[in-house]
């Protein structure tokens, strides 16, 4: 193989490391599904009136809180949205300059998820949980906030990780939205550790509850300190607005040490299917790219 001895070795050594990460994130991703179809399997639904404390699969219907989305305006319980802008930079492997999508903003709702049936509800900090939305949109454009208000809503699954190959440069998008949303009365499954809620933990004090006063309630002074707005338009939510959220809840929920944390949509046995379906792709690509590196090496260095 005269070509892959005449490359320098700077350039091999990049095209083999991405080989290398490839397949290790591939192999990396199949462990993490098996993970979780095991976690699931070893689990029977509880609906929120029957929990206990522990390692358990909770399920119910969504009871708020009441929220829109910020890049469309869609009513949900949750939300999360990225934002990537494409920009240029240097070749590293060539002279001149390409486009790369570079990620400018990912967030998602900072109130508790709220489920359960009409005499039980359950609260759900979904940081670190894996989701599985209710619907979600991936889309383009030239504007932040997008023009675009009202993409195309998917149901079921969930937005892939990667970047697709978008033409960019003078003429392509400038932006790639992708917003995911639980909407309201979805059905819930939360895979999580349960611990009985304590709303004192989340009281505000005086002047938090005065800034959360409604309208018509006292005004506050002109040099009160507001946080600022994100780039997406987001304001953390007051600390008195958490507090009435969890005052409904008579449940926690949320990630146990070293289990999987789960937040779905659809029946565990659907998910199941898909990681354990996810898991065997995983393991054939990773295979795949693992095979390809050692070769490349052994061609190189002693073939």
């Amino acid at each position: 193989m005269d070509w892959l001895d005449e490359l320098p070795w700077g350039v091999f050594w990049f095209g083999w490391g991405m080989l290398a990460l490839l397949a290790f994130g591939s192999l990396f991703a199949a462990w993490w599904a098996k993970r979780n179809v095991k976690a699931i399997r070893a689990q029977t639904p509880v609906g929120v009136s029957n929990l206990a404390e522990g390692y358990r699969l909770g399920w119910g219907k969504t009871a708020g809180p009441d929220l829109k989305a910020p890049l469309t305006g869609r009513p949900c319980v949750w939300w999360k949205a990225e934002v990537w802008e494409s920009v240029q930079e240097r070749d590293p492997t060539e002279t001149g300059q390409r486009y790369v999508w570079r990620e400018v903003a990912s967030e998602e709702s900072d109130r508790p998820l709220l489920f359960g049936e009409e005499d039980a509800v359950a609260a759900v900090w979904s940081w670190g949980a894996t989701v599985m939305p209710s619907g979600w949109s991936d889309w383009r454009g030239q504007e932040l906030p997008p023009e675009e208000r009202n993409p195309e809503l998917q149901k079921g699954g969930a937005p892939g990780q990667g970047i697709r190959h978008d033409s960019q440069g003078t003429f392509g998008p400038r932006f790639r939205y992708v917003e995911q949303i639980i909407e309201r009365d979805a059905p819930i499954f939360a895979l999580g550790q349960v611990t009985p809620a304590d709303p004192t933990l989340y009281a505000p004090d005086e002047e938090e509850e005065d800034a959360a006063a409604e309208d018509g309630g006292p005004e506050e002074p002109e040099d009160h300190w507001r946080p600022e707005p994100s780039r997406l338009g987001v304001t953390p939510t007051p600390d008195a607005v958490i507090a009435t959220d969890m005052a409904r809840a008579q449940w926690t929920i949320s990630q146990a040490k070293g289990e999987p944390f789960l937040l779905s949509t659809e029946h565990p046995d659907s998910v199941s299917a898909e990681q354990e379906l996810g898991a065997k792709g995983g393991l054939i690509m990773g295979a795949l790219f693992g095979a390809l590196a050692l070769f490349l090496a052994w061609a190189r260095l002693g073939g």
